[in-house]
Formats: C-alpha cells, structure tokens, sequence
C-alpha cells in the first residue's frame, strides 16, 4: 500500500520534520533545523518562518502557537508566523505545555553532557504566556520525561537517577514522591483521573493526584504510552505494541518489523478507534493501522526512510518522514479508500468508483470532481 493514494494531501516541509501539531483547521510542521510550517487543512500554505533550532514540542492556545526550539521557548503568532517573544533556557528545551487557569507556559530543559553521555542537569520554567517574563526557574538533577499539570503544579515523571515523580508549586517549592516502582520514568500520559507512567524496567504506575500504585511489569522497557478508551497502548524496547485493560491486563499485542517510534490513538473507523503505530526498518521504516480495541490491521504502508513525527485528531493523522515529506490523512477519504481497496482484493474486477464500505455508490462523475480535487490539494492549489 503506497500512503501517497489515502492522503488527503502531500506536503514537503524541506526538512528533516520533527514535530507535528493539528488543530481543527491548520497543520503545524516543525523541522529537525528551525523551519515552522503552518498549512490550512485544505491544502493551502498560510506562512513559513525559519526559528534557531529544530522544534521539539508545540501547544496551540489563543492565537499562538508557544513551542521548544533548541535552548529557546518562542511564542508565535499562529496568524502570520511572526515571534512574539522568546526566552533562552539552559541546554535544551524539550516539553511544553499550557496553564489555562493562571495563563503561564510551563517548560522543561536539559542539559546534557557529550562527555559522560548523560544528562547533567535539569530546570523547569514557568513564564507568563503574553509578555513571556520569567516567573520563577527551579533546577534538580534528574531529566524529565513527562511534563503534565495538577493544580497548577509542574508533574514530572524523572529518570534516572532518582525516578519518581517531582511536584512544583507556583512558587517554586518542589515535593518528591515514590511511584510504586524504583526504576527510572520513560514515558507518561494523562488519563481521565490518574496519570501513568511507563518505566524502564518495563512496569507501569499509576499516580491519581496523592498516591502511586504498580498496575502491571512488562517483560521490556516501555518506550511510549497512550490511553485507549479501554486502558492503555504500550510501545516496547523490543518493537512490540501492546494494549491493556485498565486492570493490566493484555488484550492484543503485536510485533512491528523494527524498533518502535511511536503509538498513538487517533480517528474512528467503522465505530472503532484506531492505533497508529510508526517503526523503524534498517532501510527506510513502517506504519501501522489497527483497530485500538482487538489489534486487527486496517493498513499497513512502508518508507523509504523512517518515520519521525505524528499527530492525530478526531478528523485527521497527519504523518511525517525524515526526507521532508508530510502526508495529511482524512477519515472520510481513508474510509472510502479502504473501502475501495478492500473490494478490489474480493472481485479484481469492482472499479474505485465502489464504496461498498460507505454503504454509498460513487458516480464516475463524483469520483472525478474527488480525484481533481486531491490534485489540487497535492499541487497545493
């Protein structure tokens, strides 16, 4: 299956991509050297603007996009791409996320020394979102690797060496506490109540605002992890995707080609939710689509070179590889194109004009208004 014939559009960012974001009009594309992209979902490119470094993170609020490129947090304009402000932190700025209830950013940076291979020291930043003015600036000596909020506090999941889970006030004052589970923090989401954590060890804990408890141990490090509407989508050290119950226990696992990228949940086919999973291969790498809630495979498309960002939505996916290109998926069209798909495999004979899954009959007419439309979208018309 080429990805090229289910998108929606086909965009080049002109540069390794490294960070995606989908709002309910527009596609953001953040680049491995500094270039922010803003696309109207309807194809058309609304600003582009060079920043100093690659982007690592980016939240959408009122007008603006605020976001991580190299030591800086910048906030940008989300009408014309123009800088509003920007604030140099100390390494690398890595999560970044927005606090609705007292209008602050709140950062994380890292500082990583080459020579002993490891992270040295680490800050977190709270910054008012309009004049970004520093509010307060707290240091600890363990890499984050989930940034959330409670209460308007910073929720840090920490790696090595102490783990746990690091609370800051608004004031700066920072409260530790255990997970359930010595072993560092890797990755973490937020959940309807609680918040899990995936560790290195392969466990995983739940944190539901005052106390930690060990839901489950799996048998590889837990490298990302997401909420399904039953439980939770775990991607391996080992390439294995697995999904469990919020008990803990395995409902479908399945091994990808190559080492996991990332899994997450994204649109609703056919009444079901689905996993979008992206691996790595030696030459090139993958993505999966399947079924959030038994594991069976929707598509399935290969690269040429690997995969580096994803962003879903409840309409769109949008899908970027390291040769710059970004490949915008709609529900809709991706229904009809499977549909189409699927009932060519049956007779080898049934045209595209035959949406058998859509309960619908395409007329040769409607499918080619379709097709000039996409290549209108693919030309950036």
């Amino acid at each position: 299956m080429q990805i090229e014939d289910y998108a929606w559009m086909v965009r080049d960012l002109g540069e390794r991509p490294s960070s995606l974001h989908l709002t309910d009009k527009h596609l953001y594309a953040g680049g491995w050297d500094g270039r922010l992209t803003c696309w109207h979902v309807d194809g058309e490119q609304r600003w582009t603007v060079q920043l100093p470094d690659r982007i690592q993170e980016m939240a959408h609020r009122d007008g603006a996009i605020f976001l991580t490129s190299g030591l800086f947090v910048m906030r940008v304009n989300s009408a014309d791409g123009s800088v509003d402000w920007q604030v140099m932190t100390e390494g690398s700025a890595d999560s970044i996320i927005f606090d609705s209830g007292n209008d602050h950013i709140l950062v994380t940076s890292s500082v990583y020394d080459i020579e002993y291979g490891d992270f040295m020291e680490s800050a977190c930043w709270r910054i008012e979102s309009t004049s970004g003015e520093i509010l307060n600036v707290q240091r600890f000596s363990e890499r984050p690797w989930h940034l959330s909020l409670q209460d308007g506090k910073f929720r840090l999941g920490l790696g090595r060496p102490r783990g746990g889970l690091l609370l800051v006030s608004e004031n700066g004052k920072m409260e530790w506490n255990e997970l359930g589970d010595e072993s560092p923090v890797t990755c973490g989401v937020d959940g309807r109540s609680s918040q899990m954590y995936g560790h290195a060890n392969g466990s995983i804990s739940r944190w539901n605002g005052t106390t930690a408890n060990l839901i489950t141990t799996r048998e590889h490090p837990v490298e990302t992890i997401a909420c399904t509407s039953d439980g939770l989508l775990l991607g391996l050290e080992n390439g294995i995707v697995e999904a469990l119950t919020e008990a803990g226990e395995e409902s479908w696992s399945r091994q990808l080609e190559g080492p996991i990228i990332d899994a997450v949940v994204g649109m609703t086919i056919s009444g079901s939710t689905t996993a979008w999973l992206q691996y790595r291969l030696a030459m090139g790498g993958g993505l999966a689509v399947c079924n959030a809630l038994d594991g069976s495979e929707i598509a399935e498309f290969k690269f040429n070179c690997s995969p580096t960002a994803i962003a879903t939505s409840e309409q769109f996916s949008a899908v970027a590889t390291e040769n710059g290109d970004i490949f915008l998926i709609e529900v809709e069209l991706f229904q009809r194109r499977l549909s189409v798909a699927v009932d060519g495999e049956k007779s080898g004979e049934e045209t595209e004009a035959e949406s058998e899954g859509a309960g619908d009959l395409i007329t040769v007419g409607e499918k080619r208004r379709e097709m000039m439309a996409k290549l209108r979208r693919l030309r950036g018309e």
